[in-house]
């Protein structure tokens, strides 16, 4: 019967809790596999009962009305933060993510590539918000490349501007290596005309109540509508925040670098790639494995080494061959931590919340030079803190996960 609702559209939806002898539960196992959401031992507990069905109800709902590509709450759920924000009376901003020459690239690539990038924006988005957002900020997925951000004026630049950065050194790895070098794809148009049409960028519409009181959702949306129609006649990404006295457009040239470092030799300059896109350039891993892993990371926040390794497609030696190509920054090999007796003072300077936080671990100083293990060695401004604390020039090294927390341990262990 559970099988049978489980397998019509229709009906897949309602949530199935059955009641099972304990000491049936594991002939019945097959049963839960086969349609059954949850399952409660007879004779049930009347309180139990009444949480696990609220329970099964409330994730029902959230995933009738959550996006089914990205999983993240649809317009439903953006409707009600958004009112109960106007209704609450503090500052708020609503930003409006919209993905540029979306529908050409869909066009010439497929629904399946066209879902990747949807799907890469909705990590990109929500990543960015959890760095440099609040804890109550909010993102929602409108459908097809629309998405929004619910946040507060001082954070809604700086968001803004991340994801920008972050969409504009991903995007262009989506496209064929031919269309990212002429940085354009020939589409028709729809006219029917053959045409150029440049990569895809994003347009992010930033509406905050600073200096306006907003009324209602509507008049919200027009505004943003507005400010969208505006940021349309643009090339490139952009951003651009209303406000009744001041209207200020900012932008990010699509090829701007976020990181960048020289390598050696003259004149060559460090550029970003895919941790992915390299291991396929080395031969580690295809395209269709890629594809799996990116699944996984998307999906899970998991980083995207640590989904090729778990995945059983790389080993930790490939994945650290391919990050010091991709970062510029050498590996920290194992080795004995405090040559020279200075690493206890050392961690006594600096705080134990910062080193968490910023995954980010001093482990040996010599001549002046503090050396740290980083999981994101982009983070200049943890470097710069331990330079403030420290007093010395930093040498960062970047490691995995697990040789952070077995370094973690090392430290911990040296600084009691």
């Amino acid at each position: 019967m559970s099988k049978t609702l489980k397998e019509d559209f229709l009906t897949a939806h309602i949530p199935v809790i059955i009641l099972i002898d304990r000491k049936q539960i594991r002939k019945r196992m097959l049963e839960i596999e086969q349609g059954v959401d949850d399952y409660i031992a007879n004779p049930p507990d009347p309180i139990d009962l009444e949480v696990r069905l609220e329970m099964a109800l409330r994730r029902t709902m959230h995933q009738l009305h959550a996006n089914a590509l990205t999983k993240l709450p649809g317009n439903r759920e953006i409707e009600k933060v958004i009112q109960s924000r106007i209704e609450g009376g503090g500052n708020f901003s609503v930003a409006y993510y919209d993905i540029d020459n979306f529908k050409s690239f869909n066009d010439k690539y497929g629904y399946m590539k066209g879902d990747s990038v949807i799907r890469h924006t909705a990590y990109i988005v929500s990543t960015t918000v959890k760095s440099y957002g609040n804890k109550s900020d909010f993102v929602g997925h409108i459908g097809g490349d629309d998405f929004v951000v619910v946040t507060t004026p001082e954070h809604d630049r700086l968001i803004a501007s991340e994801s920008i950065l972050r969409f504009n050194r991903i995007a262009p790895f989506h496209y064929s290596p031919q269309d990212r070098e002429t940085r354009y794809i020939v589409v028709k148009d729809r006219k029917g005309r053959m045409s150029n049409t440049p990569l895809m960028t994003i347009s992010i519409a930033i509406v905050n109540n600073t200096d306006r009181k907003l009324q209602s959702i509507v008049e919200l949306m027009e505004i943003i509508a507005e400010i969208k129609r505006y940021l349309k006649t643009l090339s490139g990404s952009n951003f651009l925040v209303n406000r009744r006295s001041v209207t200020k457009k900012e932008s990010i040239p699509p090829g701007s670098k976020v990181f960048s470092k020289p390598r050696r030799g003259k004149g060559d300059s460090f550029k970003y790639r895919p941790l992915g896109q390299i291991l396929i350039e080395l031969g580690i891993i295809d395209t269709a494995q890629l594809e799996r892993a990116l699944n996984k990371h998307w999906s899970t926040g998991e980083k995207i080494g640590q989904s090729v390794i778990g995945l059983g497609m790389a080993s930790s030696g490939d994945i650290t061959r391919a990050l010091e190509m991709q970062l510029n920054i050498p590996h920290y090999e194992p080795r004995v931590l405090d040559k020279n007796g200075e690493l206890k003072t050392l961690l006594e300077k600096v705080p134990v919340e910062l080193m968490k936080d910023a995954a980010i671990i001093p482990v040996n100083k010599e001549k002046g030079i503090v050396s740290v293990v980083m999981l994101n060695p982009r983070d200049v401004d943890a470097i710069n803190k331990i330079k403030n604390f420290t007093g010395c020039s930093i040498a960062p090294f970047f490691v995995l996960e697990n040789e952070f927390n077995e370094i973690w341990k090392e430290v911990v262990k040296k600084s009691r």
